[in-house]
């Protein structure tokens, strides 16, 4: 096997499925890439056994050479190492001959040879049917990602809690997340070719953040397939891999409240600020709580740690409706949703002091975040 190729796409594509490269393992050879190389291009793959991706290097048509293959062949590397070397490697080209299973690495006066592993004992990516799918822009799906990922459960004691629920009824596709203390909903009208009555799959929340790193922020489409208990996510020259997770999600139609006591407006970025000043003493709580004070004349954001001390900041709302009132709530939480609606102006609407609020776009109900609130005590 031998190829020359340009530093600078080696990186990328190594970048790319490094996401897939797991931390800890039992099997030393999930440490490694494996790289294939065939007559017309060279292909990359790492696989946790969680989550898989792959990625094609193609030649260009630039004067100057991109990549030239030589030989064909395959080899699995380990991946870390190959990606520290790349990025040091002192000119813009490559040099990659693999003899048995040993690799050397030259560019510039630099040569590094490297022991490689039996590209036979790496398993196989998932198989995938891939038939049926949903299209939709790149940075649609980045903003699907980012408005409920985040509100997935860390602990697996509900695994189901631990992903987003995808759930496609024609012509919509929601994403759904919550850790049972919120909520975040996603929805957008997605392309399909196929005639579905429903489709449903749970997303490793984990999964769809590296999926996040990885995708473009433009308008180019993206296939998605859920089959097999797999999901497959396939744009430009790279595929992403990720098992699902089996269970019935916990039914949230009856948890989003229909009615409003208390509604106000605010500007986003003055409102997580004074948030974020408040969630400085709310660190020292358990459960970072902030007390909000909404007036019709002003909202007072407090927070108290006996320890410490204690803040109090007054915003004014752009614009209030309803009834004066109190309520306590996580400060993580609450900026979790405010970040995700940077782009937009925010309105939340309260029930009761005991009773779950949302955020949402002042004139839209997508996205939408939900937050239950604490129960008043004596040093919230």
């Amino acid at each position: 096997m031998r190829i020359v190729i340009l530093k600078s796409l080696l990186s990328q594509a190594l970048q790319t499925i490094s996401k897939a490269i797991p931390t800890r393992t039992t099997k030393p050879i999930l440490y490694g890439v494996y790289l294939e190389v065939f007559a017309t291009h060279i292909q990359l793959t790492a696989y946790d056994q969680e989550i898989g991706i792959q990625t094609i290097v193609h030649p260009t048509d630039d004067p100057e050479p991109t990549l030239q293959i030589e030989q064909t062949g395959s080899i699995v590397l380990h991946a870390k190492y190959l990606l520290d070397i790349v990025r040091k490697l002192p000119h813009k080209l490559v040099r990659i001959d693999v003899t048995d299973l040993t690799a050397t690495i030259r560019s510039g006066s630099a040569t590094y040879t490297l022991n490689g592993m039996d590209p036979r004992e790496y398993p196989h990516l998932p198989s995938v049917t891939e038939e049926m799918s949903l299209s939709m822009p790149s940075n649609v799906l980045i903003s699907l990602i980012e408005q409920t990922a985040f509100a997935t459960a860390t602990s697996e004691i509900r695994p189901t809690l631990t992903g987003v629920l995808f759930s496609f009824v024609e012509p919509q596709l929601r994403f759904i997340a919550s850790d049972s203390h919120r909520l975040s909903i996603h929805s957008i009208y997605a392309e399909t070719k196929y005639s579905y009555d429903k489709l449903e799959a749970i997303i490793p929340g984990k999964s769809l953040n590296e999926l996040l790193k990885i995708l473009p922020d433009s308008e180019e489409f993206t296939d998605i397939y859920i089959a097999d208990n797999q999901l497959l996510v396939t744009f430009g020259a790279t595929k992403f891999y990720s098992r699902l997770i089996e269970g019935q999600y916990p039914d949230i139609s009856r948890i989003i409240p229909t009615t409003w006591r208390t509604a106000i407006e605010v500007d986003p970025k003055q409102f997580t600020e004074s948030i974020e000043r408040a969630a400085l003493l709310a660190r020292e709580n358990e459960n970072q709580v902030i007390r909000l004070y909404l007036r019709r004349t002003h909202i007072e954001v407090t927070s108290n740690s006996p320890d410490i001390g204690k803040v109090t900041e007054t915003i004014d709302p752009i614009s209030f409706e309803g009834d004066d009132l109190q309520i306590a709530c996580n400060a993580k939480f609450l900026l979790d949703a405010l970040k995700a609606l940077n782009n937009y102006q925010v309105r939340i609407e309260f029930t009761s002091p005991g009773s779950a609020f949302i955020l949402k776009p002042t004139n839209s109900d997508r996205p939408l975040h939900l937050i239950l609130p604490v129960r008043f005590g004596p040093n919230t």
